[in-house]
């Protein structure tokens, strides 16, 4: 690995991600795994991540997890990513969720006009 892909792993095939790499993504980094040079995955903090590329690597998952044609070691391996997966995008829902209550709550202390709760049920059907 040189400095300038201080965040590049390469990656051998049919295994998992180096220690190194994990701990640089904990850290706060996005990594980039590599097999033969080509950057075939990315991995980063939670917040680093857009939920619709969360959901392509699921279905990627999901795709690896149920294919005959691949490895029972790969298989589970991609089974326990996409358990892993689901806690990354829970994190992901529950910060969104946080922004979005810290930016409403900045609203009303900034003296924004803000909608009777009575119109909030009718939009949302309640």
């Amino acid at each position: 690995m040189t400095a300038a892909h201080a965040f590049e792993y390469e990656v051998p095939p049919h295994a998992g991600p180096p220690p190194e790499a994990v701990e640089a993504a904990e850290e706060g980094n996005v990594v980039y795994l590599t097999r033969h040079g080509q950057r075939v995955a990315a991995m980063g903090p939670p917040a680093s991540l857009d939920p619709h590329d969360l959901e392509t690597i699921g279905r990627f998952l999901e795709s690896v997890a149920s294919n005959p044609n691949r490895t029972q070691a790969l298989r589970a391996w991609a089974r326990e990513q996409l358990a892993q997966l689901a806690e990354i995008m829970e994190q992901v829902i529950n910060e969104e969720d946080a922004q979005a209550c810290d930016e409403a709550l900045r609203s009303v202390r900034a003296g924004e006009p803000t909608q009777p709760w009575s119109a909030v049920k009718q939009e949302l059907g309640l």
